[in-house]
């Protein structure tokens, strides 16, 4: 039985940016975050659709890797991995803004 990975919305930056969506963007946001929430870090990895990324130009504040995923072909997310949680930290609808 594959262990699940537990999503943590809990960032203040994510959650101001998430109460800026649309409609229309929640729900895509909505889907792709029930999605991962059935995968393993492998599949999660693997997935053609998500395209995770390592940002090599950032950090946490921990000296934690932070990723980026897609969302949809519109805006993408970034994320960092504390054991089995993947903690959201930001939306950009603006792919360069994801990396800097």
């Amino acid at each position: 039985m594959k262990e699940s990975i537990i999503l943590d919305l809990n960032s203040p930056v994510f959650q101001k940016d998430l109460f800026l969506l649309t409609k229309e963007e929640a729900f895509s946001l909505l889907s792709t975050l029930r999605k991962i929430s059935k995968m393993s870090w492998g599949e999660i990895y693997k997935d053609g659709g998500l395209k995770w990324e390592l940002i090599y130009s950032k950090k946490g504040i921990k000296g934690e890797n932070i990723y980026s995923f897609r969302i949809n072909k519109k805006f993408r997310a970034t994320a960092l991995r504390e054991a089995n949680s993947l903690r959201i930290l930001s939306l950009h609808s603006d792919h360069d803004t994801t990396y800097k």
